[in-house]
């Protein structure tokens, strides 16, 4: 290969290592890649073989019940569970034993034989006493897995098997069942057989290919190495200009890539020249800014050629320092940037001037919490921001009860370090947002931001109330405090700081005239509703375990052809004493206290079960679409909770449809789309609620998984009336079908508003116009009649 004049260099050797190299990591990685297989393979078959345990365990429970009552004498209940568990098998001949904590075998259906003897001595191969191992699992865990050696049928040796034990501690008993190791080798390598031979037949292909790139990239490489060798060359004389600058001097290529630092930039970073030359400069920012914060400086850099500011950077041990930067491009002559030039100086002294004096006038010294000066500039600005964004906010004043009797008895020292304590207690009750205030001796006060109701203010309230009544240590003496709190709301309560301040006071002496160890509101009224609320919550909770709470179903249809297109399952919660209750009612209160949680997978788990019986019945094929709340969202195992779910239920994963909010996708962006695409790869659709009621950027909404966007029905409601609300609902139809999406539209009542739809081409609609929510046995019965009806019409369209 020819070279350029002045390179002394030959990189075809080192070209074709690196091929070499890159084949042999292929190799590296495709081998690495089967071991994942066979591994998730293995944990597969462990976690089926659990979940059958826990099935045949939840056999002795039933049975457990009839005992408890009464249906059935113990040893009656007992009989029939083995009865029941010894016919037990799956994949062809696997099955279930059971010993008890002796360890005595209970019954093995394999070898009878063993049934009623005393196995603590009974040994594999490799002298493992199995079944005293399964009862020491069982005794420590409550269940789990144990490997041993097992005689397998048609095989003259024991082979590696493991088995999955779970105590049934009523009866003192332990269930399990096992896997043989080679079944899984077997099965593993034959579905993979076919796959190593097409995998090394293309990392075959691609070594070719690498030969033949890798010539052409020598000749490049050769060119790039003559260029950078000059650039160089003048980089070395530009350094003598800033060498010896007081300031941190460095210096990037166009690319962004390190070229050049000074000697105060190494005292200042840590970083010497050569840690750093070729680098990207990243490695110096500090996660104190997000990647908006940087992004905005790049854009600067590139509208202006230049960006100077205040901001955070890391130095080489890790700890992070504030700076004062200037950032300025370098251009050639054709105007294209060839350098960035980076001047920044330490200001760390500075900031910590700074800090000292905002602390010392603006926080209490004994708690570090803020003072009465920083108090009121604080509820003011939380004031405005409630004014302008029309929410509640919420002023608690606290006072710990008998904080004289401890001060005077224990000691002023004893007083203080209880201060403390409480302040870290009210520290741990409260959310960033908010502010904590220590205005003077046992005097504590809360602001509440951008609340929704005074229940949350209550929440708080009964928090604060548990977590001071924990005891105390003081210099070894153990003490029991509790609080008194009063509370007060804008803008219900008062517009001002003045007045809020001046009736949470009032509220705290009325909760003291009470009892103390107790919060008030500032009117009867406020305090009354709390209480219900807390009522209600306790009743959610136990409906939750009586089976109050109902799934309705609505109808999704298409709007040209009439055709059933989906259902949506929505909750509903038959009270005791409230009659019907929609979940505008009581999922609010759930998700606030964890609740919905558990509620939200009752309502997936009833949803798939009933698809999958419309399905086996034949009347319907349409998906079922159910609401995600953001705490299930949010939940790291969602994705194997719905993959669970869809199992049992044998609904297939394409008949489900979740709906999420554009909000709750838009809040973190990348791992939503992550979260989503694991789920879109089980096969399951993606729907978004209430679009158009939120913020959402065109950009990052496409890289959703998304089939249909939802058109929220506070605009279909006046589409007919509300030239505003028309435009809206057009253009949201227009932006779904420009991404290839179904636009489908809530809320429809009448038929002026699906006549609109149709006209500017809405796919499917929902509402009352159609079918209003209603239980599974009355859309079962619109599922038959539709049937009946669809059937009809095809004999009268058959030739007589």
């Amino acid at each position: 290969m020819k070279r350029e004049p002045g390179s002394s260099f030959n990189l075809r050797s080192k070209l074709f290592m690196i091929v070499a190299v890159a084949l042999g990591a292929m190799v590296l990685i495709a081998t690495l890649a089967l071991m994942d297989e066979r591994s998730r393979l293995m944990e597969d078959r462990a976690v089926k073989t659990r979940h059958l345990v826990e099935s045949a365990h939840g056999v002795l429970v039933r049975f457990h019940s009839l005992q408890q009552r009464g249906e059935l004498t113990e040893g009656e209940a007992k009989r029939a569970a083995l009865d029941t568990i010894r016919t037990m098998r799956y994949d062809g001949s696997e099955y279930f034993w059971i010993n008890d904590l002796e360890p005595r075998m209970v019954m093995h259906p394999m070898m009878p034989e063993l049934d009623g003897k005393d196995l603590s001595g009974f040994t594999d191969p490799n002298g493992k006493r199995l079944f005293v191992a399964f009862a020491d699992t069982v005794r420590k865990n409550g269940a789990g897995f144990v490997d041993y050696l097992w005689p397998k049928p048609g095989l003259t040796r024991p082979v590696s098997k493991i088995s999955y034990v779970q105590g049934f501690s009523p009866w003192g008993w332990v269930i399990g069942s096992g896997i043989y190791i080679d079944d899984v080798n077997r099965i593993f390598w034959d579905a993979m057989r076919w796959q190593v031979g097409i995998i090394f037949a293309a990392i075959l292909l691609l070594g070719g290919l690498m030969a033949l790139v890798a010539r052409r990239v020598e000749r490049e490489i050769n060119d790039y190495a003559a260029k950078l060798a000059r650039s160089n060359a003048e980089l070395c004389q530009a350094a003598t200009v800033f060498e010896n600058t007081k300031e941190g001097v460095m210096i990037a290529d166009a690319a962004n890539r390190v070229v050049a630092v000074n000697r105060a930039f190494a005292e200042i970073t840590g970083y010497g020249a050569d840690e750093l030359i070729g680098r990207s400069p990243e490695v110096l920012r500090s996660s104190r800014q997000d990647e908006v914060f940087y992004r905005r400086i790049g854009e600067a850099i590139h509208e202006h050629g230049h960006w100077q500011g205040e901001l955070w950077d890391r130095r080489k041990n890790g700890e992070d320092y504030p700076a004062w930067l200037s950032i300025s491009v370098v251009k050639d002559d054709d105007g294209q940037v060839t350098h960035h030039v980076s001047v920044f100086s330490d200001i760390t002294v500075l900031k910590e001037s700074e800090a000292r004096l905002d602390q010392l006038a603006h926080h209490d010294p004994l708690t570090g919490l803020p003072n009465r000066l920083l108090l009121n500039a604080r509820a003011e600005h939380a004031l405005a921001r409630a004014y302008r964004n029309e929410k509640q906010m919420a002023v608690l004043f606290l006072d710990i009860d008998r904080f004289k009797y401890i001060n005077d008895t224990l000691g002023h020292p004893a007083g203080d370090l209880l201060l403390q304590q409480v302040a870290e207690r009210l520290r741990e009750c409260v959310r960033d947002e908010d502010t904590i205030s220590r205005v003077g001796g046992d005097e504590f006060t809360v602001v509440l931001e951008n609340l929704e109701d005074a229940g949350a203010a209550s929440t708080v309230a009964r928090k604060i109330l548990g977590a001071l009544s924990k005891k105390v240590v003081l210099f070894g003496h153990e003490v029991f405090v509790t609080c008194s709190i009063g509370i007060s709301l804008y803008p219900r309560d008062g517009k001002d700081i003045v007045t809020l301040f001046k009736n949470a006071d009032s509220a705290l002496y009325r909760a003291k005239d009470q009892g103390r160890d107790t919060y008030q509101f500032y009117t009867e009224e406020l305090t009354t509703l709390a209480v219900e609320r807390l009522e209600l919550e306790n009743d959610l909770r136990h409906a939750l375990e009586t089976g109050e709470l109902l799934v309705y179903y609505q109808p999704q249809v298409n709007l040209r052809s009439g055709t059933i297109t989906g259902m949506e399952a929505l909750a509903r919660w038959q009270h005791p004493r409230r009659g019907l209750l929609m979940p505008a009612d009581f999922i609010p209160l759930a998700e606030e206290t964890g609740l919905i949680v558990p509620l939200g997978e009752w309502v997936l788990r009833t949803a798939c079960f009933q698809a999958k019986a419309w399905l086996d019945a034949g009347l319907s094929t349409a998906p079922v679409a159910v609401n995600l709340s953001p705490r299930q969202f949010r939940q790291k195992d969602l994705v194997e909770r719905i993959a669970g779910t869809l199992r049992e239920s044998g609904l297939p994963p394409d008949h489900l449809e979740l709906e999420v909010t554009e909000g709750l996708v838009m809040f973190n962006v990348e791992a939503s789309a992550t979260l989503m695409d694991r789920l879109n790869d089980l096969g399951v659709r993606f729907s978004i609620d209430d679009f158009g009621t939120g913020y959402s950027s065109l950009s990052h909404l496409k890289r959703f998984p998304i089939d249909k966007i939802k058109i929220h029905q506070s605009f279909v409601q006046n589409i007919t009336t509300d030239p505003e609300d028309a435009a809206i609902s057009a253009a949201i139809i227009s932006l779904t079908h420009s991404m290839k999406r179904k636009a489908i539209a809530e809320g429809v009542e009448t038929d002026a508003q699906r006549e609109f739809l149709l006209l500017h081409h809405c796919d499917e609609i929902q509402g009352h116009h159609f079918s209003k929510p209603a239980p599974a046995d009355e859309i079962e019965r619109l599922l038959r009649e539709m049937t009946v009806n669809d059937a009809s019409d095809v004999s009268r369209s058959q030739p007589s």
